[in-house]
């Protein structure tokens, strides 16, 4: 890898956006560095040290609001103390050049809103400390190359699965979850550690667990107060499994405004979506205001995908596109 090219100090005192990539920090170049109104910053494929990295972050960046960090390495540990950052994103790499990203500790960050992960990681360790404001968290996955384990306060997920749940934080209110597996169980274990979600972003590409709940859950029912006004739902395939999962929402979440299902293309027709709300038991609804919305699948988009600019969305994981509706 080349080394930053001296090009890029250029507009330093006046730099408000900077994306870096496919390139080397020397540690004695990181020392001159200073971007005084840098608001978002982008590592992408970047080598770079565990100790100018947090130099960078802390002492070189003092405005800084967005940070992206994508497959890059040289350090192991990401530690974030920061009173201005409010957004993080962050993606480990799959491939094997020295020194691997593989933990991130945001210890004090009073500010952080979103928390996001970026692509498919190996193993990634995240551990939030002190985040009193965070909204925003994803893309969780039970991806079998190695799933993310989040401890956040008390409680503790490896992958998609509860570990352990002492004390709910009630601070998060929007969910993206990616899971090979579609499992109700798995979904209403997140509700449970995060009470108050109020928008849930769903991709599912496997098959599903059974998804019967009048029984299994029938007490859960009772005491469980949903407050999700918001599901999104990718590849939704309207087999019996899916069904399942989504009629537990149907009859249960009371305050639900919009369920969005988005379904492959050459199932996108009148039969198709006349059944699926039949099947659906829509006229049953627990929620009198809410729609029902299908929309033909995108299968460029995906949870995944983000940019430095994403970063400070109210909610990343929206749609930016139109939507081709079918109520």
């Amino acid at each position: 890898m080349q080394p930053l090219p001296a090009a890029a100090f250029r507009f330093s005192e006046t730099l408000l956006v900077a994306t870096i990539g496919d390139c080397h920090f020397p540690d004695d170049t990181v020392e001159a560095l200073h971007f005084p109104k840098l608001k978002k910053l982008a590592f992408q494929r970047v080598h770079i040290s565990e100790r100018s990295l947090h130099n960078i972050i802390d002492r070189a960046c003092p405005a800084l609001e967005c940070l992206l960090i994508s497959k890059s390495f040289g350090f192991r540990c990401v530690q974030i103390n920061s009173i201005t950052l409010k957004s993080i994103g962050v993606c480990d790499s799959y491939e094997k050049r020295g020194i691997e990203f593989k933990e991130l500790i945001i210890e004090n960050a009073p500010h952080l809103e979103r928390l996001l992960q970026v692509g498919i990681t190996f193993g990634l360790h995240v551990s939030v400390i002190s985040a009193p404001k965070l909204e925003t968290l994803g893309c969780l996955t039970d991806c079998t190359f190695g799933p993310t384990k989040l401890v956040l306060d008390s409680i503790v997920i490896q992958g998609l699965h509860v570990d352990s749940l002492v004390t709910a934080v009630h601070t998060i209110k929007i969910l993206s979850v990616d899971m090979h597996t579609l499992s109700l169980g798995v979904v209403i274990n997140l509700m449970r550690c995060f009470p108050c979600l109020e928008k849930l972003y769903i991709e599912s590409r496997g098959p599903g667990e059974t998804n019967l709940w009048r029984r299994k859950h029938r007490d859960l029912i009772r005491s469980l107060d949903i407050r999700v006004k918001k599901i999104y739902w990718q590849y939704y395939r309207g087999i019996k499994s899916h069904v399942d999962f989504a009629t537990f929402f149907v009859l249960n979440a009371k305050v639900l405004e919009l369920m969005t299902l988005e379904v492959h293309e050459d199932d996108y027709n009148e039969e198709f979506i006349a059944e699926q709300r039949r099947k659906l038991q829509l006229d049953s609804k627990a929620s009198r205001g809410v729609r029902f919305h299908f929309t033909p699948e995108w299968s460029h988009h995906s949870s995944w995908c983000f940019h430095v600019h994403d970063l400070d969305l109210a909610d990343p994981f929206e749609r930016k596109e139109p939507y081709k509706f079918r109520e």
